[in-house]
């Protein structure tokens, strides 16, 4: 009997776990100007999961130039948590808001936040882009950025390129990398 009721137990955990881990969105967080870095470790130390995109880029002083990791999207960060966990999140240290509407927190989707991920772990230098909503609809077939469905801009009048434009709707923001147009597919 004892086993009986321990593995019912199990299978109990088993579905609260599921149901926590279903449970838990990714939302964008609006952090105090210069504190991405802050509040990213701040959030890892409580637990929570934390993606601050960064680029390496070069910057200029007086005396020297020196490459430094900058915020993809500066000032903000996004945070894996449930609902209930948003609270722990604005009283972070180097967070101001949850990024929403009519007061509410509105989840990023879990495609941007991968798309965003893949374009950062890539090896293709990272430019900021005007937001992009609408356009041609692409795949990428090939490559570190395989998988990835977005728009496609080609710059072909400039030069021979064409660009994988990577939105974050809320954040009203876009990135771009240049990609060979042999590399994606369009998709309707």
């Amino acid at each position: 009997m004892t086993a009986a009721v321990s593995s019912q137990q199990a299978l109990l955990e088993a579905e609260a776990a599921l149901s926590t881990a279903q449970s838990l969105r990714w939302y964008a967080v609006c952090t105090r100007s210069r504190h991405e870095k802050v509040a990213h470790q701040r959030l890892q130390g409580k637990g929570l999961e934390s993606f601050l995109p960064l680029q390496e880029v070069f910057s200029q002083w007086k005396d020297r130039r020196k490459r430094v990791a900058k915020p993809l999207f500066p000032g903000y960060l996004f945070v894996r948590a449930s609902r209930t966990d948003l609270h722990e999140v604005v009283i972070t240290r180097g967070t101001a808001y949850v990024v929403g509407s009519a007061g509410k927190p509105v989840p990023v989707p879990d495609e941007q936040i991968h798309a965003v991920r893949q374009v950062v772990e890539a090896p293709h230098p990272i430019l900021q882009w005007p937001w992009l909503r609408e356009g041609k609809r692409v795949r990428v077939t090939v490559g570190p950025l395989a998988g990835i469905e977005t728009y496609i801009v080609d710059r072909r009048e400039t030069g021979n390129c064409c660009y994988l434009v990577i939105s974050v709707d809320l954040l009203g923001r876009s990135v771009a990398v240049e990609i060979d147009p042999r590399c994606v597919e369009v998709i309707s």
